[in-house]
């Protein structure tokens, strides 16, 4: 059997290409190109930092701002007037105020978002809408709070909604038709029991004042002086109850003292000049709860 050759290996040179003079200038070339281009960038971010913390930017961009908003006049798109709709006790002045001086600027920069939180801070707005009519017009579209009671604090006293929020402050003599609200965060805890009494003719037109106790529960003096104690909890509960009781019983009608409804099995009430008597809620109470 032949035998087969091998083929002769070259060998490699151990001997390295050597750089020309223009291999050298190349790479002494392209390493100052890599260090000047990052001291670019380097005083760059000084300089952009310099002008941040100096203001530059933000005084350009006010120029700019401006400069835009006198072109939108120029154009016609400045604002002209004021339009509202929705109001029945919110004034027109009260309006234009929380709006500010805008008559005459840029339609284009009017912060209808900011005009809305402003026209919110009213005590009669409940919400607001404001709008940007083109190309000359601001539109302001509002519902107003529903007044229900007439909160006192420390000898002042405020016109509040159904939702405890403080509408504006009165006089004595101002909606005394509503029941007064007694005692401090009375308000923000009067919403569900104000909601309850409403639903209830026969109780609500009868309340004449709401006196928060502790902070924990409710008194209602009737129209008639009779007190009635409510529970710490199952307030609504327990305004039906009462409202069934009287259209059954007419005990309202009666000379009484004061009812007392905080326990949960049984109320309690007592005649003027009279003794206490106490009856079991019974069939009313499990009609109302």
């Amino acid at each position: 059997m032949p035998k087969m050759k091998k083929k002769a290996t070259r060998k490699k040179s151990s001997r390295k290409k050597e750089l020309t003079f223009f291999d050298r200038i190349a790479t002494i070339w392209t390493r100052f190109s890599y260090a000047a281009l990052a001291s670019s960038v380097l005083l760059a971010i000084v300089a952009v930092g310099f002008l941040w913390a100096g203001g530059y930017f933000g005084l350009a961009g006010e120029q700019l701002n401006r400069f835009a908003g006198e072109r939108a006049v120029s154009a016609g798109l400045e604002i002209e007037r004021i339009t509202a709709r929705g109001m029945s006790r919110a004034s027109e002045e009260e309006i234009l105020n929380a709006i500010g001086p805008v008559i005459g600027s840029s339609i284009m920069h009017f912060d209808a978002d900011r005009a809305r939180a402003a026209v919110e801070q009213i005590g009669w707005v409940r919400v607001a809408a404001v709008s940007r009519l083109f190309p000359n017009t601001v539109h302001v579209s509002v519902r107003e709070r529903e007044p229900a009671a007439v909160w006192q604090l420390s000898g002042d006293l405020h016109l509040i909604d159904g939702e405890g929020a403080v509408i504006r402050e009165v006089n004595a003599y101002e909606y005394a038709d509503l029941p007064l609200i007694v005692g401090a965060g009375a308000p923000g805890a009067a919403s569900d029991m104000l909601k309850a009494l409403q639903a209830e003719p026969l109780l609500w037109g009868r309340a004449s004042a709401l006196i928060r106790v502790s902070d924990r529960r409710w008194n209602l003096k009737t129209r008639e002086g009779i007190d009635i104690k409510f529970p710490e909890t199952g307030e609504r509960a327990a305004v039906r109850y009462l409202a069934r009781l009287q259209d059954e019983t007419r005990l309202l009608d009666d000379m009484l003292e004061y009812i007392d409804l905080r326990n949960p099995d049984y109320f309690v009430y007592r005649r003027k000049g009279g003794a206490s008597n106490e009856q079991p809620l019974g069939r009313l109470k499990n009609e109302a709860l």
